[in-house]
């Protein structure tokens, strides 16, 4: 039979461009393996239609194999922190006494943020220098947004870039001050306090929360004495790094994988005062992963279960069909309205309530009232009825939750809230092109509609 006659399959178009060419992934690379990263050899990177940058296999890998393998020194730790003598300087050789006046002021995010823009200020000078080129010069967080588009963005997302604010802001202030109380002569230091702004810091800052993972040196390290090092500065714990390459491969909720601290000689609880360079030269950071990946597709590992809520705040993406999304309303604000409903909480009423922490984890999602809401219309509805078994509250409310009474108490409130978030989201929806921030916002808004039609359906 000719060609003419024979039916010829359409190539299916890939889903991602890989980055063979590209100067600064090049680049990248070999500074990789000239500080002896390991990675599987069948892994490389590519732009994705779904996920921007990520990792791609061009062999299969299995459930088991080790994706990538690093040497601690090439990890930005609190090892990394601790090492550097002229760092160190800016709160030791100071004016203020800076480990004393800002005890645990500070999180270890916020620190390794102030110590980001060190590294980047040194241009070329620095280890990092083609590391920190090839990060993103921007991020897709809502944090990033236009005043002015405040109005328009759910209360809920607000909240939490509202305190992301307040902590960045009071974070930046502690170390422009301790920077400018500085008596070093370094001429890098000099350099530093001229280069270090807001703008710089919080890049910085979202470079960390978008990018640390999981690292727990505790067994290795003591961090028993610590009140003569910058680690009295920390208010929660340094179990964070930044990993280069790694933190190229993007999050999925369905991968699996573990981390491992390889260590390959003795080495138990070195006081932060006895820390050397060579003291981590054989221990090595290690992610396998346990999934199947097949050839030419991405290769995912998995941030921890994350509703979407927390995914566009923190990382800057929305992960479609999401079933941790859900709803969440205020206690003050449902306590509120059910006292313009005529439905005013006793002060017994309210102990229960706090003493159960039915005031708490207030939410609907796709499968309706949380437990602790549907506890707490329990309270409202039936807490003074004739033989109502008080104590059995919260276990009716733990093998119950479908009492129409209950749920109509709230329907009011829950249209308003939806026909509210309606108009918001019309509203972005003639503003967000080309914006990703608010493409986000909106597919976030858009669940919640969703989970709250359903929630009036049913």
């Amino acid at each position: 039979m000719g060609r003419t006659k024979r039916k010829r399959k359409s190539k299916k178009q890939p889903e991602y461009c890989p980055c063979n060419n590209n100067e600064e992934l090049i680049l990248l690379n070999s500074w990789l393996i000239k500080h002896g990263v390991r990675r599987n050899k069948n892994l490389g990177l590519a732009v994705f239609k779904n996920t921007g940058r990520g990792v791609l296999t061009k062999k299969k890998i299995c459930a088991g194999d080790e994706l990538v393998n690093l040497p601690l020194n090439l990890t930005i730790n609190v090892t990394t922190l601790l090492l550097d003598t002229l760092f160190c300087s800016i709160f030791i050789e100071n004016k203020k006494q800076c480990l004393i006046q800002y005890k645990q002021a500070v999180s270890f995010q916020s620190l390794m943020a102030f110590y980001l823009v060190y590294l980047k200020m040194q241009g070329t000078k620095s280890k990092w220098y083609v590391y920190l080129e090839s990060l993103p010069k921007y991020y897709t967080v809502p944090y990033f947004l236009p005043d002015e588009l405040h109005c328009y963005i759910d209360a809920e997302i607000m909240s939490v870039v509202s305190k992301q604010k307040d902590i960045i802001k009071n974070s930046f202030n502690i170390f422009d001050e301790i920077l400018k109380m500085n008596i070093s002569n370094s001429s890098l230091l000099v350099n530093f306090k001229e280069y270090f702004n807001k703008s710089v810091y919080e890049w910085a800052y979202f470079t960390v929360n978008t990018r640390c993972v999981f690292m727990d040196l505790t067994k290795v390290i003591d961090f028993q004495d610590v009140q003569s090092s910058i680690i009295a500065l920390i208010s929660d714990n340094t179990k964070i790094s930044l990993c280069p390459y790694l933190d190229m491969i993007n999050h999925s909720p369905f991968a699996k994988n573990e981390t491992k601290l390889i260590v390959s000689k003795n080495i138990t609880y070195v006081p932060v005062s006895e820390l050397q360079e060579k003291t981590f030269s054989n221990v090595q950071f290690s992610i396998f992963t346990k999934n199947d990946f097949k050839p030419h597709s991405q290769v995912f590992i998995c941030y921890g279960d994350s509703h979407n809520l927390k995914l566009i705040t923190e990382y800057g993406f929305y992960l479609p069909s999401n079933e941790m999304d859900c709803v969440n309303f205020n206690f003050e604000h449902v306590k509120t309205y059910l006292k313009s409903n005529a439905i005013q909480f006793s002060q017994d009423q309210l102990s229960f309530i706090h003493n159960h922490n039915l005031n708490k984890d207030l939410y609907i999602d796709l499968r309706g009232l949380s437990f602790n809401f549907y506890g707490l219309l329990m309270v409202a509805k039936y807490y003074y009825k004739e033989n109502a078994d008080v104590s059995r509250l919260i276990y009716s409310a733990a093998i119950c939750s479908d009492d129409r009474l209950l749920i109509d108490l709230i329907i009011p409130m829950v249209k308003e809230k939806l026909v509210n978030l309606k108009l918001s989201v019309n509203k972005l929806k003639t503003l967000c092109e080309d914006c990703i921030i608010l493409s986000n916002c909106v597919e976030l808004m858009c669940q919640y509609v969703t989970i709250l039609e359903k929630f009036i359906k049913c």
